[in-house]
């Protein structure tokens, strides 16, 4: 192995340094005398053959992992398998994706070290795991908590096979741990169909795009307001927080005009809002009444603010509590080694382990939302700078959160003292649209029973007192989150053009940074969203192999074919699914028509963009692993009529009409079997 590429040590400690002798081992694996870790002094902490590391010296606590090896507390894992086990961690330490800090490291090894212990006990080298898919399914006993961290383990271990001269277990064979580990889980988060995640994300859409269209108005009116505040406290605004009462320049009761003492009274602020071209935007988004007053405007920023992060929750995978804790320069545009813009946010976790400056990738589209928030923060701070009872951090000023108090001094909830927390309580999703009812339109929201069955289709267990045709669907964050992964995953679940080409191109970017060159990144991506999104990736290709079984699906070969293909799985039984996933005949991925059911090497087509290779053209059979959607059949058609009229310009004999004749005798052929099926 060419260590040069190795980038050597990258701990966040002092004690890292290029020219120390632990930077970067000259062999691979490293040899059993070779330093781990060395301390302050010089003094050589642990050596790679050591049964237990210290890594105390790069943290701030007591730190130490157990390889299981040798004398010690702990569980037992055999000489050979420690061998690899150190092998991986060598990897974490000093290999292309090595890891940033000795708690992470931590984690990660309790996270794979059961894997070992499990292989140990049970006898078998842990590279020859695949090969043992009783053993694979007892994981689930060693595995109560963080199996979705597992996967994310193993997947990276699996893409770095040929640093590491090694495999634990394939992809074949992680779709079957997946299914076994799913068994422990509680019951899935719900996925929330299709319409109603359009119906919401669109409407989150429409109401950022109207912000931005009256974000100046906007903007004048609520400067104007502090200053009608600062004038009627006597000249300062640091004396009109608590509230002015009587003297409070918006009251219909109040005679408008000046008086002698300074003070400026213009009747109800309905007619501020008219004045300065709001007050439609106001009314359609909150109550703009007479009674409501000035508050209107407060309100409507702080739904902004939420509307906000309903919007990154939808394009990433953040948890609600990560999202609250973004500031304004969260929003990062990074171009990798490949030359494609990579969109991230960037912020704090500290789910499992305290990151500071963790990535999640997202949709482009996402820089609306924050730009929104943005303005909304930046206008409260100015509100919050002239508060006398609070004080701000330079970092709060410079960088404020953007999920920020109501600081103007007209609303109840501006602070009275310093507060004590730095991040507000977040609402949860079902109390906004309560807050706000003109959000969302509860007939969009309203189950009915194609919603019910794609929810029960995506997701097993839902609860039937909940979730039944007729009721409101229970928006919740965390339903964004895994709704967020299977629509990026699949992203041909989503009818919406536009919202579908967001979601392809964040597609893209998942696949390639969670699933594959995820360290090509200069900063690390968040390690709980990665293993979540891997997680879901393998519980979707045996959800979808499953429901290739229905009369919705059809081969071009005909049933017999269709069955041949499915002969290992049973609707009935769960534990064929299982035996499938075993013997690595489960393999699937959406296409153009429909899926493609082939496990062998990926097609050079694809299937997306050229459907040539799916049905066949001229004396090239369809393929036999091909599966034609009977609801695509508009779609396919849509397409014939595109490639027919393309056609008419391509010239005669070029490889483009080569390709686009193909193309059409595909389409034609895939309406065909549909129609006819």
């Amino acid at each position: 192995m060419n260590l040069a590429y190795f980038p050597g040590l990258q701990i966040d400690s002092l004690l890292t340094k290029t020219d120390a002798l632990n930077f970067k081992p000259d062999t691979w694996p490293p040899t059993n005398d070779f330093p781990v870790v060395i301390d302050t002094y010089g003094n050589v902490v642990s050596r790679y053959g050591d049964v237990r590391w210290d890594l105390s010296p790069w943290s701030e606590q007591t730190l130490t992992i157990y390889f299981g090896d040798g004398p010690g507390q702990g569980r037992k894992v055999s000489h050979q398998n420690a061998f690899f086990l150190r092998q991986v961690v060598a990897w974490w330490l000093w290999g292309e994706s090595a890891i940033r800090s000795a708690k992470a490291l931590v984690y990660k090894f309790e996270t794979l070290k059961p894997l070992f212990v499990a292989c140990t006990d049970a006898g078998v080298l842990v590279t020859d795991l695949h090969k043992y898919p009783k053993v694979i399914e007892s994981l689930s006993s060693y595995y109560k908590q963080r199996s979705d961290r597992l996967i994310a383990c193993l997947h990276s271990l699996l893409i770095a096979k040929d640093s590491l001269g090694f495999i634990i277990l394939d992809e074949s064979g992680m779709q079957l741990l997946n299914s076994e580990l799913a068994t422990v889980d509680s019951t899935q988060t719900a996925y929330i169909p299709t319409r109603i995640w359009s119906y919401q994300v669109s409407r989150l859409r429409e109401c950022l795009d109207d912000f931005r269209l009256y974000q100046d108005k906007v903007e004048s009116c609520y400067e104007f307001c502090l200053s009608t505040y600062a004038q009627n406290a006597g000249g300062d605004l640091s004396y009109a927080f608590g509230g002015l009462g009587g003297d409070a320049p918006f009251l219909k009761s109040r005679v408008k005009g000046e008086r002698r003492s300074g003070m400026v009274f213009y009747g109800s602020f309905l007619e501020i809002a008219k004045k300065f071209g709001i007050s439609d935007l106001l009314d359609r988004w909150v109550k703009l009444t007479e009674q409501a007053g000035v508050g209107a405007l407060s309100s409507y920023l702080t739904l902004i603010s939420n509307v906000g992060l309903a919007y990154l929750l939808n394009f990433s995978l953040m948890r609600v509590g990560e999202g609250a804790r973004l500031r304004a320069n969260c929003y990062e545009v990074e171009r990798d080694q490949l030359g494609d813009d990579i969109y991230t946010l960037k912020g704090v976790t500290t789910k499992t382990i305290e990151d500071d400056d963790a990535r999640w990738i997202v949709s482009p589209t996402t820089e609306l939302a924050v730009k929104a928030m943005r303005a909304v923060a930046k206008l409260r701070l100015t509100a919050a700078k002239k508060n006398p009872y609070i004080q701000l951090s330079k970092e709060d000023i410079e960088n404020p959160i953007l999920q920020s108090l109501p600081h103007e001094p007209w609303s109840p909830k501006a602070p009275l003292s310093q507060t004590t927390k730095k991040f507000k309580k977040t609402r949860s999703y079902g109390d906004i649209w309560n807050i706000w009812p003109k959000l969302f339109d509860a007939n969009e929201l309203t189950i009915t029973e194609s919603d019910l069955e794609m929810a029960n289709r995506m997701t097993f267990g839902l609860d039937p007192e909940k979730f039944t045709v007729g009721k409101l669907w229970p928006l919740a964050w965390h339903q964004l989150r895994r709704t967020g992964a299977v629509n990026m995953l699949a992203s041909g679940l989503v009818t919406e053009s536009a919202v579908q080409y967001q979601l392809k191109h964040a597609s893209r970017a998942m696949s390639q940074y969670y699933g594959k060159n995820y360290y090509r990144l200069k900063e690390p991506l968040n390690d709980e969203a990665r293993a979540y999104y891997l997680r879901e990736m393998y519980q979707s290709m045996v959800r979808e192999f499953k429901a290739l079984q229905s009369d919705q699906y059809v081969s071009p070969h005909g049933e017999k074919r269709k069955q041949q293909m499915l002969s290992e799985i049973s609707e009935k039984d769960h534990n064929q699914l299982l035996k499938a996933a075993k013997s690595g005949r489960i393999s699937y991925r959406q296409t153009f028509l429909g899926g493609c059911a082939n496990s062998g090497p990926p097609c050079p087509l694809g299937g997306i963009s050229n459907i040539s290779s799916c049905m066949g053209f001229g004396g090239n059979s369809p393929c036999p692993s091909a599966f034609l959607d009977i609801a695509k059949l508009p779609a396919i058609k849509q397409l014939r009529d595109v490639v027919t009229i393309q056609l008419l310009d391509a010239t005669l004999d070029s490889p483009l009409h080569e390709s686009l004749q193909a193309q059409l005798e595909s389409a034609e052929r895939a309406i065909n079997v549909i129609t006819n099926s």
